[in-house]
């Protein structure tokens, strides 16, 4: 036995002892993915360096040979180990569980018995002796072409592993920079020890220095995983989140190239084209449309599919898919279904047609009728003649009203410049005509806004007429100034005040069986002060005073 102080052996078992402390400061996260992959690792890194460490200490040719053995266990194993961690912590667990990965688990297999029983074969090395080196028990021996092979696999496990995390981490940002830095630094040192080992070259040709340059890169490691939170954002929630985003929503999304071929199908959009992924790649998506193309210039359209069967309506969004430095790539192409929407369309077209002739001709012969016979009959019978007149009467008014909404749409949606006080007088005057009462206006001559003037017509409208036929010798104040961006309008009258139950069901925003509101006026209301982006304010505290606060600029953008 050398009396020489052991300083390589020293260092193996620091290297040990660092593998034990970085396991033990990890411990709480022992549950992430990649785990328990990870344990193995620093359980194979630390039986490699306290294995060899003994080595070193020991001349006897069959126990240091035994030793040797277990340090090229730890070669063999490490690099599986490290790779299986990477693929569990970057997400990949489909990789992972894969067979055919679990087809390269015999690969260690293999290699782990043919170093067992190397003394029998002598084809993973040759000519080993125990030689003295630098105070500790060196040994000499021939690495032969498949230990050399042996070598370079777990070298090529453990460099694709660390490239796994090391882009994962970088796709981070600047959060975890400088720990990605350090996961990319870490396998450098032990790595190239065993190169240069397994080649003959270094100051100790006869030691394996891998053990004692464990120690940087169990340090680059405690840096990474324990001076930073890398362990508790683990990438694999991001994989796993950016996988579902395509691939589990129930929503089609095809991925294009910039000549609308299709790269990616998630299994939504092939049940949609009734085709399956791999046998539409490369192919252009507008084949799959039955003759409804879409361009892909980014824009949105509407395509109709037929597959399997089945007719449906879809509204297509592309967006454009670019790299880091901004370079277009190709669309996502999102496919809305609006089958049921257009559906819902087009009954109410039908049912506002039928409500616009049958219902609107039939309440005017009924008010036409009631009104002769109101003229015709005496006492009760005359009243419940006035009755029915003024009852048709609100019906037609409520139809006229819903229909006013209903055709305040695209045509009207434009965008100008209105001169509030001139559209308040046309509206002031039409309602006092038919209603009467007494209206005060309070708004500047110069006061403008830009919106859209029919909506903002049937706002006033409606708001005016509600004081003036409910409120009799109704005194009704309209005014309106500027603040900030803003123009603030309100409509006051000096009447009992708009009830609780309707304000309610205006706040709900639906109505029930049991809370209704009485009529439609204040619906349009609220209606068009949401479409005007507009804000809406009931005080009925003293008489009814609503404020509706709207923009005074708006954009095309908001108008749609």
């Amino acid at each position: 036995m050398n009396l020489d102080l052991p300083w390589l052996a020293l260092g193996s078992f620091a290297s040990g002892f660092g593998s034990l402390y970085l396991l033990a400061q990890l411990q709480a996260h022992w549950d992430k993915p990649g785990a328990r992959w990870f344990v193995a690792t620093i359980v194979t890194q630390t039986v490699w360096c306290f294995s060899y460490g003994a080595a070193l200490l020991v001349f006897d040719p069959a126990l240091r040979l035994a030793l040797e053995m277990v340090s090229w266990l730890g070669i063999i194993w490490i690099g599986f180990c490290f790779l299986s961690f990477a693929l569990g912590y970057t997400g990949r667990t489909n990789v992972l569980e894969s067979g055919w990965y679990r087809g390269v688990a015999v690969l260690p297999l293999v290699e782990t018995a043919l170093v067992v029983t190397n003394p029998l074969h002598t084809v993973v090395w040759q000519g080993f002796r125990v030689v003295p080196a630098a105070g500790s028990a060196g040994a000499d021996y021939a690495v032969l072409p498949v230990g050399l092979l042996t070598i370079i696999v777990a070298m090529l496990f453990v460099s694709f592993g660390t490239l796994l995390v090391f882009d994962t981490v970088v796709s981070y940002g600047p959060l975890y920079r400088r720990e990605a830095l350090a996961v990319g630094l870490s396998p450098i040192p032990p790595g190239a020890a065993v190169l240069l080992w397994a080649g003959g070259i270094g100051p100790v040709p006869a030691v394996n220095l891998t053990p004692l340059l464990f120690l940087p890169h169990v340090a680059l490691d405690l840096y990474a995983f324990v001076h930073s939170d890398m362990f508790e954002f683990h990438p694999a929630t991001r994989r796993a989140g950016e996988r579902a985003a395509i691939h589990d929503i129930a929503t089609p999304v095809a991925i294009v190239d910039e000549q609308g071929r299709v790269v990616n199908l998630n299994p939504a959009a092939e049940q949609m084209l009734a085709v399956d992924k791999h046998e539409a790649l490369t192919e252009p998506l507008n084949g799959f449309l039955g003759g409804d193309d879409i361009a892909t210039d980014g824009g949105s359209s509407r395509v109709s599919i037929e597959a399997d069967g089945r007719h449906r309506e879809y509204k297509v969004q592309q967006t454009a898919l670019r790299d880091e430095t901004g370079t277009q790539l190709g669309y996502t192409v999102v496919f809305q279904d609006i089958t049921d929407e257009i559906r819902r369309e087009r009954r109410l077209e039908v049912l506002n047609r039928f409500l616009r002739h049958n219902v609107r001709n039939e309440s005017v012969v009924i008010q036409a009728r009631s009104e002769l016979l109101a003229t015709e009959l005496d006492g009760d019978h005359a009243d419940y003649a006035a009755t029915i007149e003024q009852s048709v009467g609100r019906l037609v008014d409520s139809g006229q009203k819903a229909r006013t909404l209903a055709e305040a749409g695209a045509d009207d949606a434009g965008l100008e410049s209105v001169v509030l006080a001139d559209l308040a007088a046309e509206v002031i005057d039409a309602a006092r005509e038919e209603y009467g009462g007494s209206v005060t206006v309070e708004i500047p001559d110069d006061l403008r806004l830009t919106t859209q003037p029919a909506l903002l017509e049937i706002l006033l409208t409606n708001l005016v007429e509600n004081a003036l036929q409910h409120v009799p010798d109704a005194v009704v104040t309209v005014g309106a100034k500027v603040e900030g961006d803003d123009v603030v309008l309100t409509v006051s009258d000096d009447g009992p005040g708009v009830p609780e139950h309707e304000l309610g069901v205006l706040e709900r925003g639906r109505e029930t069986d049991l809370n209704h509101g009485s009529g439609i006026g204040l619906w349009l209301v609220r209606w068009t002060a949401t479409t005007l982006e507009g804000g809406l304010d009931f005080d009925t505290s003293d008489g009814t005073t609503v404020t509706v606060r709207l923009p005074r600029e708006r954009t095309a953008a908001e108008a749609r």
